[in-house]
């Protein structure tokens, strides 16, 4: 969940009703999904090489390239990049096939030019936030402000790597502010689900989504901006953009050097209403270990808050009260699958937020076609063994403090076979 924006270049929000950039598909035709990627090298190092691969690959300066039916853009950190569908994906399998490739050639560039390599999951292990740098290319006077408001040395801002899922807000305002309250719902679980953010520069962290952890205070100058993380109620889209951009615009106002952040990507609640691309953008999710993962997570995704749709629809589920949605996140962000929840809403209050995931995985494949149904297998298989980061946590956290080091480069140097690969983590 990266605060800085991926599409510097788009129009404020607060200064037109700019007509939608997309059509208006209708709730879950189409998935759209970003993954990031550090560069490292042969011993995991943090490797600046983002600026100079996109040139080699594109063959002229770029912060943007296409291969296939996937994109490639510039982040906010030098050494990290985002993997994307170019178009809403209708299906899954597809989108899994292009960001594969998308992993492949620029995996197979990096090793033949440098002898480097990508690395998944939600942190990088070893890396101090030090060691990182601001992209100098297109949207650096963003970066520039970003860094003068808030100060964006921190792990949080440079050691970051999330998935981001964009699902369509459908035809009607009806079916936006459903499927804003279905994923308010589902949200403060998720974690228990996609944490892969275990270890902070080289030492097991203090939560099982350390991503989440440091993501949560990094603007606490405009505490408007990420609110609770997990986001208010939703009325209307009027009222989104009047109490929930309105307030942040006002906000940065007031900080006569943040003008050039007065625009929707700003905002960095856990899940955000695109308006330029008819959408709400769901952001709490860490990287997984390749691609097969991330859309399994995706299509897990995509079921269950289908049905909780249609349950919202039918007046079966009543909106959950903000302060126990915002303790539940709180919990699961520091203690994944084994949090107890508060909410009630979608289970017993009390019960486990891994179980609460695993009372939906049967009304998730339900929804699906047919081809993606697989996909809810691996996710039952993963609330069942534990998250990326609690499986490798059970690996390292029984071993010295001395050789626990060597054992996680093992394990990283593991997971980034998988992502090229395209396989899930067996260790």
């Amino acid at each position: 969940m990266s605060a800085a924006p991926e599409a510097p270049a788009a129009a404020p929000v607060e200064s037109a009703a700019a007509p939608p950039r997309t059509p208006p598909y209708r709730l879950f035709e189409v998935v759209g999904l970003e993954l990031e990627y550090p560069i490292v090298g042969a011993d995991l190092e943090v490797l600046h090489l983002v600026e100079d691969a996109f040139r080699g690959l594109a063959g002229r300066p770029t912060s943007d390239l296409e291969h296939g039916e996937a994109g490639f853009s510039n982040e906010l950190a030098d050494h990290v990049f985002e993997l994307k569908t170019l178009v809403p994906a209708a299906s899954l399998v597809a989108a899994e096939r292009a960001l594969a490739d998308g992993v492949r050639h620029f995996n197979r560039y990096l090793a033949e030019r440098w002898g480097a390599r990508l690395l998944p999951t939600g942190m990088h292990p070893f890396m101090r936030p030090e060691e990182g740098r601001i992209w100098q290319r297109s949207g650096r006077p963003i970066y520039a402000t970003y860094d003068r408001v808030f100060g964006i040395g921190g792990h949080g801002w440079l050691n970051v790597q999330s998935c981001h899922v964009n699902l369509p807000f459908g035809e009607t305002e009806t079916d936006a502010v459903r499927l804003h309250e279905a994923i308010r719902s589902l949200l403060p679980y998720l974690p228990a689900l996609a944490a892969s953010s275990p270890v902070v520069e080289g030492k097991l962290g203090p939560a099982v989504d350390n991503r989440l952890t440091f993501y949560g205070g990094n603007q606490r100058r405009v505490p408007s901006i990420s609110g609770q993380v997990i986001p208010e109620p939703m009325a209307s889209l009027a009222a989104y953009k009047r109490d929930v951009l309105g307030t942040i615009y006002r906000d940065l106002r007031a900080i006569p050097e943040a003008a050039r952040l007065r625009h929707e990507w700003v905002n960095s609640r856990g899940a955000i209403v695109r308006f330029m691309r008819r959408a709400i953008e769901i952001r709490v999710l860490d990287t997984q270990e390749c691609p097969a993962m991330d859309v399994a997570v995706a299509a897990f995704l995509r079921g269950a808050l289908a049905w909780l749709v249609r349950c919202l629809a039918a007046g079966e589920l009543e909106p959950a009260e903000q302060a126990a949605l915002v303790a539940d996140y709180r919990s699961t962000v520091a203690e994944g699958r084994a949090a107890r929840t508060t909410a009630g809403h979608l289970a017993p209050a009390g019960s486990r937020a891994g179980d609460l995931l695993a009372s939906l995985l049967d009304r998730a494949r339900e929804e699906l076609p047919a081809d993606e149904r697989p996909y809810v297998d691996r996710v039952a298989e993963r609330l069942a063994t534990g998250n990326l980061s609690e499986r490798i946590r059970a690996r390292v956290e029984p071993l010295p403090e001395r050789h626990r080091e060597g054992a996680l480069r093992e394990i990283y140097a593991e997971l980034a076979v998988c992502l090229d690969q395209n396989r899930p983590w067996a260790g």
